[in-house]
């Protein structure tokens, strides 16, 4: 077969794919991710009786914000990681802003706190169990975004599940936040940011063997 006709047999069928496939592939996975981890919280741990008096507090609001901002920046990054060849720099930058806004005022916090307090501002009641709520309630996300990416066409595997993980643990500490009753912005700089850390490890480790083509 000449090479002229291979060609014109592959290109034959080929359809125009949309430009906003991968996001739309990926909020899909993310829409399945969260109502699978919502209903794991409620099966788990139930709904707060307090839940609508929190809602008019201020902190639950700035609490939701750092998983929010997460959440979209780690959207683009995976989108991005998903698509051979796409720039990714400016995606990763952005990705880090959320961590660095929160590291940095949760320093600033503790410092103006006086030294005997400064370790149960950052424990809270709950430092034992929240980075493994977290972690598990990521986990369906995780798999519904690895699910995602596999259908795309991802090269860089270790930094495609990096990003599924970012992904999924933002959407984590959004669906843990809505149970948490921790109001320290120390506390979440340390067992939020690590449940998100550990999440993107995690889909940094399976990604090689799932993502593989």
């Amino acid at each position: 077969m000449r090479t002229s006709d291979l060609i014109l047999r592959l290109t034959n069928n080929l359809t125009p794919i949309e430009s906003n496939f991968s996001s739309r592939k990926l909020n899909r996975a993310l829409s399945v991710g969260l109502a699978s981890s919502t209903a794991l919280l409620v099966v788990l741990y139930g709904i707060r009786s307090d839940m609508p008096e929190l809602l008019l507090t201020t902190m639950f609001w700035v609490r939701l914000a750092f998983p929010v901002a997460t959440l979209i920046t780690a959207l683009n990054l995976a989108g991005r990681l998903g698509r051979p060849g796409a720039p990714i720099k400016l995606a990763w930058f952005a990705v880090t802003l959320p961590f660095i806004t929160m590291l940095l005022v949760a320093t600033f916090m503790v410092l103006a706190t006086p030294r005997g307090y400064r370790l149960q501002l950052m424990l809270g009641t709950t430092w034992r169990v929240t980075t493994a709520n977290i972690v598990l309630l990521s986990l369906p996300s995780l798999v519904a975004v690895m699910h995602a990416l596999k259908g795309l066409a991802p090269t860089r595997l270790i930094l495609a599940g990096t990003g599924a993980g970012l992904l999924a643990g933002a959407q984590g500490v959004l669906v843990y936040s809505l149970y948490c009753s921790e109001m320290s912005v120390p506390f979440w700089g340390v067992w939020y940011v690590l449940g998100i850390i550990i999440t993107a490890g995690i889909g940094a480790l399976f990604a090689p063997l799932y993502l593989r083509w």
